[in-house]
């Protein structure tokens, strides 16, 4: 009889977090995630709660794999999909294919709740994986987009003028997101609840939100956080060709980063947005780390052009590392 036959494959109930980040700790080489930050990403998410599964050898925790829950905007249309992550194997039991077992049952939950696809940004030693095993889909290799401090002019004051720093997110973001969406085909939803929830309910992470005003109208918002000595742009809103209210965040940051002594800023930017095209004339040039993004369409009605790079809006946030 294989190892898989003995074993127990189940969603997540409640009670089973203390062995879930135990696992987590010895699969990530002493690493530790806390409750708050667990709780906070899987069950307090705005756009509900995630998918789990672990696989159980009586009492050992073997295996686990979940998704987190996003509500994304695909081809002109709302739709729930899975932020794949905290994919965890114990170490005596790698080896004996539990990775696509426990996916396939995650998979199907996600079907029958009418889910459209799952995606995420594999690491190195996940990646081939998730391609071969679980027949992803490559989109994307995302390099870092930095701009070294040293080797740029200070930007002129004037881009500080109609930007203010904000520690919470109104109903102002909602309306941008309104005039903002139809211009991005397919990206999560940046909504007022949503920003609230990434950014000030994070229980481990500190960022700084600014938003650029016409009168009392958000035009354009950004979100960023110290890594290093770097600050890193974790997420940017603006309509597509509103690429001076983008240069103005960028600058604002850049000024932010000279104050703070920081040796540069970086951010994700796909290379066919406007802004990408604008802040490469400002000296921002593609750099490593390169980060995987993929993902395998759930719905079969769905059009398989998701996969095309062209139509994605992504930024650092979009992943559970920044």
């Amino acid at each position: 009889m294989s190892i898989t036959e003995s074993l127990d494959i189940r969603p997540y109930q409640e009670g089973d977090e203390t062995k879930i980040l135990e696992l987590f700790t010895l699969s990530y080489g002493g690493r530790e995630m806390s409750m708050p930050y667990w709780r906070w990403r899987f069950q307090d998410n705005p756009s509900g709660q995630g998918v789990i599964y672990l696989v159980w050898d009586n009492d050992i925790l073997a295996a686990h794999y979940a998704v987190t829950t996003v509500s994304m905007r695909i081809g002109g249309q709302e739709s729930l999909a899975g932020l794949s992550g905290t994919t965890m194997t114990h170490p005596k039991y790698r080896g004996h294919g539990l990775f696509p077992l426990i996916a396939s049952r995650v998979y199907e939950e996600m079907i029958e709740c009418g889910m459209t696809m799952v995606w995420g940004f594999p690491n190195t030693t996940s990646h081939r994986g998730f391609i071969c095993d679980l027949g992803w889909s490559d989109i994307y290799e995302i390099p870092m987009f930095r701009l070294m401090i040293k080797t740029h002019k200070i930007p002129p004051t004037e881009s500080k003028r109609k930007i203010y720093e904000l520690t919470e997110a109104d109903d102002r973001f909602n309306f941008l997101w309104e005039k903002a969406q139809d211009d991005y085909d397919i990206c999560i939803y940046r909504r007022r609840n949503y920003i609230n929830w990434r950014y000030f309910a994070n229980p481990i992470e500190q960022y700084d939100l600014i938003a650029y005003f016409d009168n009392d109208e958000i035009k354009g918002y950004a979100v960023f956080k110290r890594y290093q000595d770097e600050l890193q742009v974790v997420d940017l809103l603006i309509k597509k060709n509103d690429v001076e209210i983008g240069k103005c965040l960028i600058e604002f940051i850049i000024l932010k980063a000279i104050d703070v002594k920081a040796n540069s800023i970086s951010l994700w930017m796909n290379v066919v947005h406007p802004l990408h095209h604008a802040l490469e004339k400002m000296g921002f040039q593609p750099e490593g780390p390169v980060t995987y993004l993929g993902g395998l369409v759930l719905n079969r009605r769905k059009d398989k052009s998701i996969y095309d790079f062209r139509r994605w809006y992504f930024t650092m946030s979009d992943s559970d590392v920044f």
